[in-house]
């Protein structure tokens, strides 16, 4: 991170965020939202029946993970659809999110409350923002033995692989189970249901798609190739970006409004991931241009690589990016096990400090709202 950042930068954000924001023109399009829905649900459907279908078995293991990877992208239409931002009407952005949510099983009403008012709200503010959120020393020697086991898990390379179906699927995504959620349980019944009920018919749908295509196939083994399999990889896919998205070396957490600004959190702590196989998944590719869709969450996924280079533009080495490889990604999990909030760097399991973060060079700023 460059040295030339200084606490006063949060002065001139909101002006400068502010700029970015206004445009003359809304980037958002029905037609190209469509286009790029119609497509990807396309190709969900190929490789579904192409799990499922009478091909020698590792062939099917291929299509179902591009399956688990083309449900991770419509996860992506859902996503932009609960902002409001995929096409420019809300009627439509309702009904194209709970449809792309059908694959991932996700209600869209509760990943609105988990996702846009609190992650969005205090990104990478512990107690609120629930994402990967790092546990203390003090915290991590007051837990379960259990529960220290599964903080090493997480923190692992091998973390994302089991992440999200304990922390977040269940309680957060499919039912309103979490503190958050349970208070107000009736607005979420009405997406919890058409989930529920979608995925029972998907499930339906790939036993007699395996039936119909496959007749001499054992129905689990249908199952496993056609449902299990895409679901594991598109959980792993998902907590493994949203981990990338906020967590490394350099970015820090936060306990404190007095330390937060949106400006900290959303710009300065929010990375931008390049990929080496930009070419090969567009969609997500463009999804990855992290920092713009924190900076405003009325971009749709398909305009983020310009108001990314806008943004880069205007705060230069503020915007945090790197270029993903296994190398970086050894680096991020060697480095991410703990949080110690009061000098604001990682540690290890034992309290040791394995990385600086920027804000540990920079003194409090005043709080400023956004």
């Amino acid at each position: 991170m460059s040295s030339s950042l200084r606490p006063s930068d949060d002065v001139a954000a909101p002006r400068q965020l502010a700029e970015f924001r206004a445009r003359a023109v809304d980037p958002r399009s029905l037609w190209r939202g469509l286009g790029i829905f119609a497509v990807h649900a396309l190709l969900y459907f190929a490789t579904l029946l192409g799990a499922v279908a009478n091909f020698a078995l590792p062939t099917n293991v291929m299509f179902g993970v591009a399956n688990g990877v083309f449900i991770a992208l419509l996860f992506i239409i859902g996503h932009d659809g609960c902002h409001g931002s995929f096409v420019p009407q809300r009627r439509w952005n309702l009904w194209l999110a709970r449809l792309a949510f059908l694959p991932c099983a996700h209600s869209a009403s509760l990943w609105r409350r988990t996702h846009n008012e609190l992650h969005h709200h205090r990104t990478n503010l512990k107690g609120v923002d629930r994402v990967w959120a790092p546990m203390s020393k003090a915290e991590y020697d007051a837990a379960s033995p259990f529960r220290r086991w599964l903080e090493r898990l997480y923190r692992s390379p091998f973390g994302p692989l089991v992440y999200y179906y304990g922390e977040f699927w269940l309680y957060r995504m499919l039912l309103p189970l979490a503190p958050e959620t349970r208070a107000n349980w009736k607005r979420h019944v009405f997406d919890s249901v058409f989930v529920i009920l979608g995925m029972g018919l998907t499930l339906f749908g790939i036993a007699k798609l395996g039936a119909t295509f496959a007749p001499g196939r054992p129905m689990w083994l249908t199952l496993l190739t056609g449902w299990f399999l895409p679901f594991v990889v598109w959980n792993y896919v998902m907590a493994l970006t949203i981990y990338l998205n906020h967590t490394r070396p350099e970015i820090p957490w936060f306990d404190s409004l007095d330390r937060w600004t949106f400006h900290r959190a959303n710009i300065m702590s929010t990375s931008h991931v390049k990929l080496p196989f930009d070419f090969l998944v567009p969609l997500y590719s463009e999804a990855m241009a992290h920092t713009a869709h924190h900076a405003d969450i009325s971009l749709p996924v398909y305009a983020l690589p310009d108001a990314q280079s806008e943004l880069k533009l205007r705060f230069g080495a503020g915007v945090q990016e790197y270029t993903l490889s296994f190398a970086e990604y050894r680096r991020i999990c060697a480095a991410c096990k703990l949080f110690d909030f009061e000098r604001m760097q990682w540690t290890d399991f034992a309290g040791n400090p394995t990385a600086v973060t920027w804000a540990a060079e920079q003194s409090p700023p005043d709080r400023l709202q956004a």
